[in-house]
């Protein structure tokens, strides 16, 4: 029988230090917690902002708005989120590859400090202008951080690890999420002279990533090699493996990636293992924007109200049902590397198909009896839905294409699979709302055959990733 040293059965396992946990939340403050905060804080005060709009462009411009005007004007304003996002994901990709995943971060965090405050100052300045201003900028700084947080969590994570320190960023935009509905709630921050604060607020998180980037941060080991700081790149491997790992070991697995030089989108679509992790990801990512989620998370009041809730009520309502999304997080970071990455994805994709065909349904029964009772099982859905969307396809979509991603292509592949998912996070909620006018309960078609489709794909093409090093997911994506 063979004698395994204590010392070599220790150092080959990477254990979960704080300082990479730690690492893992802070980051999420440059880019998962400003997501979900920014999506969720216009739906609670939809009626408020409308009004201000109304009555600043009367006053200024002389212009009285038709409420089809208004209507369109709304959406435009909480769709200028995603078209910052789409500029956000290109500039990312350069950003990641000349700077760095760190630093990158930082660029986000320092965006979004200055423009979140902006919405708020539209207030106090009387300037309804600064309004799409601030959620063109924020969602250019939002889609930096989600795309560098992405990167530079999978980077410096070990491989048994990097599921749940990903999945902590969903967990994070889930309580922004959450934090933002509430505060918006006619209770606490949704008041006509109060709303302001709710966007001075999110600087908060923005300052703490600044100071803790700066002071605490070591960049990823991966980056660091492609540089040419191998002392940087061992020290920043000691600080978020523990020194328990085999350093040496681990650095040249890092070293035969980093030779490989980053791939044109071209070269991507001509190599099998990456064209099909972009595939991959860009259907999780699309089948994100697809799934609904947009939708209520934009204007989930206005749902809840055509089920029968009261303007107040559905405040209210919608702020407790995103709570469900919390738990479901947590359970997220635990499970997604205990249960993989298949499973959850699947499952999820096709429970939120079910629910989207029993809230097509629960349309349909109220538009013919408007009975107010079938308000209360339209919310138990609502529940359901934010809470296996946040297990499944909620946190992985964010890192999948980090994950996946061969050498060479990581930068890209976040990059271009995300802005698929604000895109179609654009582009979804304006369909829908128009097929609502035409088709009516048929509408939600327009998620369920997009969730059972990519719940296919998924099934066919792609690989279990837990636990596998980059390596290893590289030769299961070309079999």
């Amino acid at each position: 029988m063979k004698v395994v040293p204590l010392d070599d059965s220790f150092e080959s396992s990477p254990r979960l230090t704080s300082r990479l946990l730690g690492t893992s939340i802070v980051s999420s403050l440059a880019g998962g917690f400003h997501f979900g905060y920014l999506i969720s804080a216009v739906n609670p005060l939809s009626a408020i902002l409308e009004q201000f709009i109304v009555d600043k462009i009367r006053i200024r411009y002389s212009f009285i708005l038709s409420s089809s005007q208004l209507s369109i004007l709304w959406s435009s304003l909480a769709g200028c989120l995603f078209i910052g996002a789409m500029v956000g994901s290109y500039l990312s990709v350069h950003l990641l590859s000349r700077i760095g995943p760190r630093k990158t971060l930082l660029t986000a965090a320092t965006i979004l400090l200055f423009s979140t405050p902006l919405f708020g100052f539209a207030y106090s300045l009387n300037l309804v202008e600064l309004l799409p201003i601030s959620r063109i900028l924020s969602g250019i700084g939002l889609a930096i951080g989600i795309s560098a947080q992405g990167v530079f969590i999978t980077e410096i994570s070990p491989a048994k690890f990097r599921g749940m320190t990903n999945s902590l960023s969903g967990l994070i935009g889930n309580i922004a999420f959450v934090l933002a509905a509430s505060l918006g709630t006619p209770y606490l921050l949704g008041t006509v002279s109060l709303w302001k604060y709710m966007f001075f607020i999110e600087t908060i998180p923005c300052i703490a990533h600044v100071i803790l980037n700066i002071s605490m941060f070591h960049d990823s080991p991966k980056y660091l090699l492609s540089i040419g700081k191998s002392i940087e790149a061992e020290r920043s491997l000691y600080t978020y493996y523990g020194k328990s790992c085999q350093v040496k070991m681990v650095l040249e697995d890092l070293r035969s990636e980093t030779a490989t030089e980053n791939k044109t989108l071209r070269e991507v679509l001509k190599d099998k293992a990456a064209s099909r992790a972009l595939s991959l990801s860009v259907a999780i990512n699309f089948s994100v924007a697809f799934s609904g989620i947009a939708a209520i998370s934009f204007f989930g009041t206005f749902l809840l109200q055509n089920v029968g809730f009261s303007p107040e009520g559905s405040a209210v309502a919608n702020s407790l049902c995103s709570s469900s999304s919390i738990l479901s997080a947590l359970l997220a970071a635990i499970a997604i590397d205990k249960i993989g990455r298949r499973p959850l994805l699947i499952s999820s994709l096709l429970i939120l198909a079910l629910i989207n065909i029993l809230m097509m349904s629960l349309v349909f029964l109220y538009d013919s009896t408007k009975d107010p009772l079938l308000a209360w099982p339209f919310l138990g859905l609502f529940v359901l839905f934010t809470f296996v969307f946040s297990i499944g396809i909620g946190p992985a979509a964010v890192f999948i294409g980090a994950e996946l991603a061969t050498p060479g292509t990581i930068s890209k592949m976040q990059s271009y699979s995300t802005s698929v998912q604000f895109i179609g996070s654009f582009i979804s909620p304006v369909i829908y709302f128009s097929l609502v006018e035409s088709v009516g309960g048929l509408a939600f078609l327009l998620f369920i055959v997009p969730l059972a489709v990519t719940a296919t794909y998924i099934f066919m093409y792609l690989p279990e990733t837990k636990g596998k090093t980059p390596v290893e997911i590289h030769d299961l994506l070309r079999k």
